[in-house]
């Protein structure tokens, strides 16, 4: 940990394919990622906590479904703009968002069982969650677009395609079924990069490591408190691994 104190400031659906260009310096694929954090809505987000009965039907789809991390969490963010946005969180809306993330994020061979989340929600008519999908899309103007730690998790990987299967492997840590609904949500307090970042730093404290923390970090619009939030999430990953 204190290793990466001396280098933090005291002032002031993709999944991209190895592609060095991608990662180069001529690209603002970085730059991009880390602006849109940046932005007031998505701070905004953070400061926002879903019920507990709303975290639990989601943890609980998500489990059934085999869901991936960014369908996970692109589910969470939905919820929350949808209480940015005062719109009551009902059973239909959850599922409904579970059921729009899963088509947007999970891979085009899959195929979402309808019938299955109906039996499981007791939903008697599967049409109910499909009308519910159209009122979120039309909610949301038909811009579901979200930023996930997927993105930088693929960033990374094309930095140092070298390293790609130990970002991999990072990456594997953020399946919903390593954790309780509780932690899940906890990791939500925090930017999708400083949450790779943590992952990062926890398992592979090396100098690649290190490296692109100075990166991100140098990018950030308000450098100083992104850098508390990176050591404060870093502790709680570290506790959490640490009572496993």
């Amino acid at each position: 940990m204190n290793s990466i104190l001396s280098f933090l400031p005291h002032e002031e659906h993709i999944r991209a394919a190895p592609d060095f260009q991608l990662s180069s310096s001529e690209s603002n694929l970085l730059i991009t990622l880390l602006n849109q954090e940046d932005q007031h809505q998505y701070n905004e987000l953070l400061n926002i906590s879903l019920p507990i009965h709303v975290q639990q039907l989601s943890h609980e789809l998500s489990l059934l479904l085999h869901l991936s991390s960014s369908t996970t969490w692109m589910i969470t963010i939905l919820l929350k703009q949808l209480i940015i946005q005062k719109h009551s969180l009902d059973l239909l809306t959850v599922v409904a968002c579970v059921t729009l993330s899963f088509k947007y994020q999970q891979l085009s061979s899959q195929t979402i069982d309808y019938e299955l989340i109906a039996k499981c929600c007791q939903i008697d008519n599967i049409q109910h969650i499909h009308d519910a999908e159209v009122d979120l899309l039309d909610i949301f103007s038909y811009d579901i677009s979200v930023t996930t730690p997927d993105h930088f998790f693929s960033y990374l990987s094309n930095v140092n395609n070298n390293l790609k299967e130990i970002v991999e492997q990072v990456q594997s840590l953020l399946s919903i079924s390593s954790y309780s609904h509780e932690t899940y949500q906890l990791l939500h307090n925090y930017p999708c990069s400083i949450v790779v970042l943590s992952l990062m730093y926890t398992i592979t404290s090396n100098t690649f490591t290190t490296e692109q923390i100075k990166n991100f970090v140098t990018h950030k619009k308000d450098a100083v408190h992104y850098s508390d939030q990176l050591l404060n999430c870093i502790t709680q990953i570290q506790n959490i691994f640490s009572s496993c």
